[in-house]
């Protein structure tokens, strides 16, 4: 089974992609989309491209994103909010089934500590999913950490 995981971002959306075989897991692929254009919508249009070009390239069974979390900036929430849109409207446009995950939910599964920070969530990554020679963008190393929790969920 290859399991999606998104980590969404306005400016910057982490890609992780594990195979779980017999209770195994494999780093596929991983990334970080960076959408650099100034105007949102133009963003969006390529996060959709970018999401319609991967999952068509990577025989995907399930994907998992990361929930939103509440904060203090209602703008940069707004913003978060439809970037998850879109990106649920690419995997559901694909009939991929979709699971959402609370942040401490992620954490916990990969790290065994709700709490822990971005450094030790990458560093976990790494470790479990076995990948060197390599550093993991905090973005992509979150993303993978939702498809791990998705993993270890099901």
């Amino acid at each position: 089974m290859l399991i999606l995981g998104l980590d969404p971002g306005s400016l910057s959306f982490g890609i992780g992609i594990l195979r779980k075989e017999k209770g195994h897991f494999a780093h596929i692929h991983s990334e970080t989309i960076k959408l650099k254009d100034k105007d949102f919508v133009l963003r969006m249009q390529e996060l959709w491209d970018r999401l319609e070009k991967l999952t068509a390239a990577f025989p995907v069974d399930q994907a998992a994103m990361e929930e939103g979390f509440l904060g203090e900036n209602i703008r940069s929430m707004s913003l978060l909010s439809m970037v998850r849109g879109v990106a649920m409207a690419a995997l559901l446009n694909r009939r991929l089934p979709l699971s959402l995950y609370a942040p401490r939910q992620i954490k916990l599964a990969l790290t065994g500590y709700g709490n822990a920070d971005k450094e030790q969530v990458a560093k976990m990554a790494a470790l479990v999913l076995n990948i060197k020679g390599r550093k993991l963008g905090m973005d992509e190393s979150d993303a993978l950490a939702v498809a791990y929790c998705h993993g270890v969920s099901r």
